[in-house]
């Protein structure tokens, strides 16, 4: 149910939908995609993933490419970040790639950025990888990535 919910959401801002082929798995929540206005760099709506210097953080790149590189990705632009990256909701066939981090384990419901709607069954399926001890979440006790890069200043 929820994919459709943001397959509609989607499907609702076709002058605003994009598509492309992802060339790079940045980190878990960044992408470079192949569009046919050139190479944009995508970072993903709504989520955090661990850094790359942070414990998961190399496995959260691994999950996320695992998913997506070489694929053909569909992405709503909602914005862009202080680093210029276009912010957007990414899905490919079927699947919304935040959910599948989510579901993963390894990335958190960013709740300073998160703020539509649908938010709120992604922290439901955060709420199931945490319960169910899957990726980061068999760790002790994971950083957030927002508190872990606060701490590294």
């Amino acid at each position: 149910m929820f994919r459709q919910i943001v397959l509609c959401f989607l499907l609702a801002m076709p002058a605003y939908g994009m598509t492309g082929q992802v060339v790079t798995v940045v980190d878990g929540d960044t992408l470079k995609v192949a569009t046919d206005q050139g190479i944009v760099t995508v970072r993903l709506y709504g989520i955090d993933t661990p850094e790359k210097k942070q414990e998961h953080g190399l496995d959260a790149k691994e999950v996320a490419s695992n998913l997506v590189i070489g694929k053909d990705i569909n992405f709503a632009p909602v914005g862009t970040d202080l680093y210029k990256r276009t912010v957007a909701v990414v899905m490919y066939g079927d699947l919304c790639l935040q959910e599948q981090m989510l579901i993963s384990g390894y990335a958190w419901v960013y709740p300073q950025y998160c703020k539509e709607s649908f938010c709120k069954a992604w922290k439901s399926l955060q709420k199931v990888s945490e319960n169910n001890k899957w990726g980061l979440w068999a760790s002790e006790n994971p950083v957030e990535p927002w508190r872990w890069r606060k701490q590294q200043r």
